[in-house]
């Protein structure tokens, strides 16, 4: 039997990893003040305690950074799918518990998501290669659960799955700015969660 070895993480390693995090939580701020736009990285280097060529070593451009934040968000996300995957729950209670949870850990930086997506909306253009880049890092997940959900017979077999997921990410942005535009404590878009899912769990479950 061929033993796999994993080579620890060094100290220098966690300290870059530790640092890149760094920049993209202390960037927030900086974003959330003055849009997508305003900031500089010399705003961004001052804001994370750090030195512009030290943001360089990590990112290419702000608009790197920004990506960053999403995708590390969507690695977040991605580590409790597979308990929805398999929860015991009819198919609306697991995809509204899903996009609660998607909000839960965006409502510490509900300001600067909430920057996010106006600038998302009116620089759909300008951002095309960045959003890109973010669904490269949403999509297969979402499909994973979505095949397993289907499996388990909670998704109609003839569905095409991509299509589904297409519209789940349509469903969710505009859930998401309803709950940017309420802001706390968001019980008017948390309960519209809940409804658009009862409503879109009903397709998924019954598409002939």
């Amino acid at each position: 039997m061929t033993m796999v070895t994993v080579e620890p993480i060094s100290l220098r390693q966690r300290k870059q990893v530790a640092t890149r995090r760094s920049i993209v939580d202390a960037a927030v701020r900086p974003f959330s003040e003055k849009g997508l736009d305003g900031p500089t990285i010399a705003d961004i280097a001052s804001a994370a305690g750090v030195g512009k060529g030290t943001i360089y070593n990590y990112f290419a451009s702000k608009e790197e950074i920004l990506v960053a934040y999403i995708v590390g968000l969507e690695e977040e996300i991605q580590g409790r799918l597979t308990r929805f995957a398999e929860a015991g729950a009819p198919l609306e209670r697991i995809l509204a518990g899903l996009l609660r949870f998607h909000f839960r850990l965006k409502r510490p930086t509900y300001r600067f998501n909430r920057v996010f997506l106006s600038q998302l909306i009116l620089q759909a253009d300008d951002l095309g290669e960045h959003i890109a880049r973010m669904q490269e890092a949403i999509d297969p997940p979402l499909l994973a659960l979505f095949g397993r959900l289907q499996e388990r017979g909670l998704i109609h077999r003839s569905l095409d799955l991509r299509r589904a997921v297409l519209a789940f990410k349509q469903v969710h942005f505009g859930l998401s700015c309803l709950w940017a535009m309420e802001g706390p404590p968001f019980r008017g878009a948390l309960r519209a969660v809940d409804e658009q899912m009862a409503m879109f769990a009903r397709w998924l479950e019954r598409r002939p």
